[in-house]
């Protein structure tokens, strides 16, 4: 079966036309300004071949140890910023957004479909609006709405627990594809093989592709493939790929989207967030182009939330099964706060420090998307000594950020105390760095947030998570195993453990 990468190997000799091609113009447009600290370049080749291809953000965590804390390297002309502390990362993307919001995969998009999620998008004012659908939808009043939603896919994943908890990560998988699914289209969903969920998994595996160096890098430097037929053997399997992806993106927004437009027309009962849009924007007189951003909003939700809340949810029980004294003091805190008789709400949440510390650990610990999306600079800027030209793509290393050893001790431990104080009352590190910095930051952290926080809380509140035992009784250690790269997200990978009802009371208590 022939795939997107098969032509590589035969295009070498075009390859190395391009490359000359593009060393040349690079060449005639070299500047003497003082880029940041990096890895010495190789002759015409710059830093390419250092790009590393497995956990990239743990290499450039440890690159940053010789280099810095903001790196500069140069990949055939083009030039990438490696930001490793939070401080600079704020000063860069926080307080001078209006030049660091930019995104260099606007091309990419258009080429795959993918152009439809605000993340693709160029700082524009088609992103602009976008983006103020997203706000208007997601900011915290607005997302109390999509609560009953949330309690509602939590309820059905504690169930999914105490039936079959030995399938606890395909349970993961229903719970964080089937709450978008909810809120967003009013779609619910039973079993881990619905079509909608499946679609999903594989429409969101092809965007950890196309965010992958190596998508660029063949996007970029063999362009011209673009143009090719899909029928052409070999060369037309970049094509081929791209058209398949294209329909991937195209049925993600369509087929959910018509279902909610079929319960409209027919009067089926329908309280998701889309409905509740169209039906206003009918209301008051709305533009029909609002239609198009609801979809891309919805869409959006769909495809991010599954594998960022899977990855949350999947490091907090990996976390538990490793740390069970973490689980005492957080049976402690929900039995003294909520009891044994009812699950704990989202009106808990202040009265439980200790289960807000498991969840900023949780976020900290594993961050979803390590190596953040990259900003692109519109204008040529100066950091300190330091110039950073237009056009340069800047990588906020969330990784190094929630590891750097100046602002966590031990942090490769998982340890939710350190954002508490003497006083065991939260301290003020509140700051979730995963959800990005700037304009760029994720405008549904909110909702992602609030998930992330009752799964926590609520699998706590009913069940003890252990690591499995030997034929001595002793326990098995669980590697602390994660995809590698060099894609958009990291997530467990599949792992053993037990999990058992921590009380008699668990099965009437969900029901």
């Amino acid at each position: 079966m022939t795939t997107w990468t098969t032509f590589v190997n035969p295009a070498l000799l075009l390859f190395a036309i391009i490359v000359v091609k593009r060393i040349l113009n690079s060449l005639s447009s070299k500047t003497t300004q003082n880029y940041p600290p990096g890895p010495p370049g190789r002759f015409l080749l710059g830093n390419t071949l250092d790009i590393p291809t497995k956990k990239p953000w743990v290499a450039y965590a440890n690159w940053a140890k010789l280099y810095g804390d903001i790196m500069h390297l140069q990949v055939f002309g083009d030039h990438l910023i490696l930001v490793s502390d939070a401080k600079i990362a704020n000063e860069l993307l926080e307080k001078r957004s209006r030049t660091y919001s930019d995104r260099s995969y606007s091309e990419i998009g258009k080429l795959t479909g993918w152009d439809f999620i605000i993340t693709m998008q160029s700082y524009s004012e088609t992103w602009r609006k976008n983006r103020r659908t997203f706000q208007q939808n997601f900011r915290p009043a607005a997302v109390h709405r999509l609560r009953p939603a949330m309690l509602q896919c939590v309820g059905i994943f504690l169930k999914n627990l105490h039936r079959n908890p030995e399938d606890f990560m395909s349970h993961m998988d229903l719970l964080s594809g089937g709450l978008a699914l909810t809120s967003m289209y009013g779609v619910k969903v039973d079993s881990g093989e619905d079509e909608l969920l499946l679609l999903a998994k594989k429409t969101v595996h092809t965007l950890d592709v196309v965010f992958s160096p190596r998508y660029a890098f063949v996007a970029t430097w063999f362009s011209f493939l673009r143009y090719v037929p899909s029928w052409v053997p070999v060369f037309g399997a970049f094509t081929r790929y791209n058209e398949s992806v294209r329909q991937q993106c195209r049925d993600i927004q369509e087929v959910p989207f018509r279902q909610v437009m079929q319960d409209l027309d027919t009067g089926a009962g329908n309280n998701s967030l889309v409905a509740h849009l169209i039906q206003k924007n009918k209301t008051e007189g709305g533009p029909p182009e609002e239609i198009q951003r609801i979809k891309h909003m919805a869409g959006t939700t769909f495809v991010a939330s599954a594998d960022t809340t899977l990855s949350s949810v999947g490091t907090f029980f990996l976390a538990m099964a490793k740390n069970p004294k973490c689980q005492e003091r957080a049976w402690r805190e929900i039995d003294d706060v909520v009891g044994r008789h009812r699950l704990p709400t989202f009106e808990d949440r202040k009265s439980m420090p200790y289960l807000e510390a498991i969840y900023r650990e949780v976020m900290r610990w594993h961050p979803a998307v390590p190596l953040g999306v990259a900003h692109t600079v519109t204008e040529d800027d100066v950091y300190g000594d330091y110039y950073i030209p237009k056009g340069s793509m800047v990588f906020a290393n969330i990784w190094a950020m929630t590891h750097d050893e100046r602002v966590y001790e031990d942090p490769y431990q998982f340890r939710p105390e350190r954002f508490l104080n003497a006083h065991s009352e939260l301290n003020d590190d509140d700051v979730v760095l995963g959800f990005g910095f700037g304009r760029r930051g994720c405008v549904g952290r909110h909702f992602g947030e609030a998930i992330v926080w009752l799964t926590i809380v609520s699998v706590l509140a009913c069940f003890k998570i252990e690591s499995e035992k030997d034929s001595d009784g002793n326990p098995i250690e669980i590697p602390e195993n994660y995809s590698d790269g060099p894609g958009l997200f990291c997530y467990p990978l599949p792992f053993r453990c037990t999990i058992t009802p921590r009380h008699a009371d668990v099965g009437p208590l969900i029901g």
